[in-house]
């Protein structure tokens, strides 16, 4: 009696939303049990179904939808405006930026993998863990070293060569941090394909007088095709959907990610950023399409029986040392590049005051102590969640038949194909309203966490669990084990290293995160990766260092236990012949 009209028949509409959906969830429920010859599964894809539909189809569904409305009304404002001149130029620019990219990400990690799989060089774990230290390193990390480097106060452009008119802020600042961040990408996918690679083939080839060149032109590359199509797919894909790098180097290079941020942080039009995300799925999917119809054209196979163990070295001993030569000076910039960091730490004043200081660690852990605890508080608890989900989701995928399993497959991979900005934005848009609102607390970042690394977790289990015969399983139900004793007992100690290797890689994603979270955090949680880029916008490059410093050390231990716990099997090592 003492509220409104609105305010009545808006409660009245959530009430019966909610009789609704608890009637539809009871009758699943019941549905299951009394019909399912297994409950338990039922229950475990019914339990995915829904959460699949709550955390990834509810929240895009809404992005879509308000971009679409105007003040409430049906209205296509936001795409004309969201098509104009304006952002196609920005969405030329990440075009641009992602084509340049993803090139150069793939020759520079072709370059790596080829010398470390596919020559008898020595140091191939040095050169490896070196390739991969960009992937597990905060993304704002190499944008903070290459500032201090070669910044307008930079170590090398100011205070060695005294250039004044040179920046490093636009297209080529941007192209080379992405390549150096995102060729470990390009890396490990070419590695594990020049490695499975059969020999024999190439033995053929130099027996019928083939020329070394003429042996790796015209069998080794071609073979090699598939993975360099996906490398370049993969780094194009993550240069589209960057948001951290553009956010400190763009400089008046206009690229659609943060504009989207912009229109959201500055304009408060959550329909502009989300329709801007959406934009960026075109040359995604563009690209995905033209890669898929190229490599359905042609046939790759060459393991018809058992692989050969020995590899025939291409290289000449001048090519092995010139990708020696070259390799090693990726490698060195690459360290110069994180002991820029860690030097920046003890610097009184970056490019003006270069005197030894210890007063930035303390400043630093100070002002960043909640950022810290916050961030690796959430992380761990979205690790364990994420790796049992992961698993059980692989288990139902790959073992089960059932009505809607590639719709489930496919929302459940839906993550790894959006940009993390279009998913905060959608994200705030479900959550930030009756029945759910969850903006604010720490579930929605853990949920965001889960959701976003679900994909690689969910494609490793699945890996692991098509090379285990399902017999084991089935003799295991036979002498009467339950489907929670043989996912317990069987199941997870024989993917044990794809569960691990989930977990690991759902907290290292999980610290360094920052494209959604920067739309998530709140007064209550913060995340250290916002903290670092915000002492960066105010030029406190020394508390930056800090904090990104420590960051790193964080990551590096969770990436050693890691490695401790799952260790290389030796199974696919192979000897060289020359």
């Amino acid at each position: 009696m003492l509220s409104t009209s609105t305010i009545t028949v808006d409660y009245e509409r959530l009430l019966w939303a909610l009789a609704i959906v608890a009637f539809l969830v009871f009758t699943a429920i019941y549905a299951v049990a009394a019909f399912s010859r297994d409950p338990i599964m039922g229950y475990a894809i019914l339990g995915l179904f829904l959460m699949v539909s709550v955390f990834i189809a509810y929240p895009l569904l809404e992005a879509v939808r308000l971009t679409f409305l105007k003040e409430g009304k049906l209205s296509l404002e936001t795409w004309a405006a969201v098509l104009s001149p304006r952002y196609l130029v920005a969405l030329w620019g990440s075009v641009q930026l992602g084509v340049l990219t993803a090139t150069a990400s793939t020759i520079l990690g072709f370059a790596f993998a080829f010398l470390v799989e596919r020559t008898s060089v020595g140091g191939k774990k040095f050169i490896t863990n070196l390739a991969t230290l960009p992937v597990i390193s905060p993304p704002f990390s190499l944008t903070l070293s290459i500032i201090l480097l070669f910044g307008n106060n930079g170590l090398i452009t100011r205070g060695l060569l005294g250039l004044d008119n040179f920046s490093i802020y636009g297209l080529n600042g941007l192209v080379i941090v992405q390549t150096i961040s995102m060729f470990p990408i390009a890396f490990m996918t070419l590695a594990s394909v020049l490695k499975a690679i059969d020999s024999t083939v190439e033995d053929a080839a130099l027996d019928l007088q083939a020329s070394r060149w003429h042996t790796f032109k015209t069998v080794t590359f071609p073979l090699a095709m598939p993975g360099v199509l996906s490398a370049w797919l993969l780094v194009f894909t993550n240069s589209l959907a960057d948001f951290a790098n553009p956010l400190l180097l763009s400089g008046s290079y206009r690229v659609l990610s943060t504009e989207a941020y912009m229109e959201v942080t500055g304009q408060n039009n959550l329909g502009g950023g989300a329709a801007l995300s959406l934009m960026l799925l075109l040359p995604t999917l563009t690209a995905f399409l033209a890669q898929r119809y190229w490599v359905s054209r042609k046939s790759f196979v060459t393991v018809t029986g058992k692989p050969s163990t020995r590899l025939t070295e291409l290289a000449s001993p001048r090519v092995r040392l010139a990708l020696t030569v070259f390799v090693g000076m990726c490698i060195a910039f690459i360290i110069a590049l994180y002991a820029t960091i860690v030097a920046g730490c003890f610097v009184r004043n970056w490019g003006i005051d270069y005197t030894f200081t210890l007063d930035n660690i303390g400043e630093a852990l100070s002002r960043g102590a909640r950022a810290i605890s916050d961030t690796v508080t959430l992380a761990a608890l979205a690790t364990p969640i994420a790796g049992v989900l992961a698993m059980i989701a692989a288990l139902v995928v790959v073992r089960k038949t059932f009505a809607g399993k590639r719709l489930l497959e496919a929302l459940m991979m839906t993550p790894f194909a959006i940009p993390g900005t279009l998913l905060g934005i959608s994200y705030i848009l479900a959550f930030n309203k009756p029945p759910l609102i969850l903006v604010g607390t720490a579930a929605i970042i853990v949920i965001n966490y889960i959701v976003r690394e679900l994909p690689v977790g969910l494609e490793n289990g699945s890996a692991s669990l098509r090379q285990i015969d399902p017999a084991i399983e089935e003799a295991a139900q036979d002498l009467g084990a339950d489907t929670p004793t043989v996912f317990r007992t069987i199941v997870l100690p024989l993917i044990r290293p794809a569960f691990i290797s989930s977990m690991s890689y759902t907290f290292v994603r999980s610290m360094t995160a920052v494209s959604a979270i920067i739309f998530l955090i709140s007064a209550n949680w913060y995340h250290l990766t916002v903290q670092i880029y915000n002492f960066s916008e105010l030029l406190r490059f020394g508390w930056a260092s800090v904090l990104a410093t420590a960051l790193i050390i964080i990551v590096f231990v969770a990436f050693g236990v890691m490695r401790l716990l799952v260790r290389d099997d030796g199974q696919t090592e192979k000897t060289f012949s020359r």
